[in-house]
Order: structure tokens, then sequence, then C-alpha cells
């Protein structure tokens, strides 16, 4: 009798840790996706594409006209836009746009920015350099 009742009582055990487990592992650890991108390259790689460079530059014409009509129509409101009207500001809002495209589709929980200083080895399978590039060219080409 002794040994059913220690074998029930481990089967209980078992099964309980069993259920619980899971649980306890999935709200304690989560998985941490890590990508990191260099954002002097996509610059460079997408102002040297000339058909690209132009069309952000109209991109950029496009924002100015809208904020002079804005600024003409209504000019009791002062506003104070800091929005960087360069190509590199062009550039880094695209990148962003893209970023969180990526970030959105991919599931990551973390994006680093490679620069001289900051990182200074990554394994190039985090390196999400390539991908950015690519969807900052698919948006600009549609």
């Amino acid at each position: 009798m002794k040994k059913y009742y220690i074998m029930s009582l481990l089967f209980i055990a078992v099964l309980t840790v069993s259920i619980i487990s899971p649980n306890v592992f999935t709200q304690s650890y989560r998985l941490t996706k890590v990508g990191y991108i260099d954002i002097e390259r996509v610059i460079k790689e997408i102002t040297n594409d000339q058909e690209l460079n132009n069309k952000l530059k109209e991109k950029l014409e496009q924002y100015r006209s809208q904020e002079n009509q804005a600024n003409n129509e209504d000019t009791s409101i002062i506003q104070n836009n800091n929005r960087d009207y360069s190509l590199r500001g062009e550039v880094k809002r695209q990148v962003a746009a893209a970023l969180i495209a990526i970030v959105k589709k991919e599931g990551y929980t973390l994006i680093l920015e490679r620069t001289e200083h900051s990182i200074l080895y990554a394994d190039r399978n985090f390196d999400i350099t390539d991908a950015v590039i690519a969807n900052v060219r698919n948006s600009l080409k549609k």
C-alpha cells in the first residue's frame, strides 16, 4: 500500500511541475531579439544612388512647400519646428520608418546603432543594415 501511495504522490508532483513550469519560465524569461544598424553606411548607399537621391530631393521639396503653405495660411500660430530639411535628415526619416517596419515584422526587442565607439564587435547575423537599405529603396521607388 505504501508503494502506491508514494507512486501517486510522485505522479502528482511530476504532473504539477509539468503544468506550472511552462508558465513560470515564459513569465520570467522572454526571448530577446537584438540587431544593429550602421546608419552611416545606409546614408552613404542611399545618397550615392542618383535615382533615390532625386526622389529624396522631391520629398524634401514637398515637405518644404507643405510647411510654407501651412505657415502662410495661419500666421497667428508660431511654430517652433526643428525639422532637418537636409538630404541627410530625409534619409534618417526614411531609415526610421524602415526600421519601425522591420522591427514590427521581425519582432526585434532591441536595435543598436553601430558606430566606431559604440559596438566594438558583433556577429554579422545581427546586422540588419542591408534589410533597412532594401526597405528604404522599396519605399522610395513606390
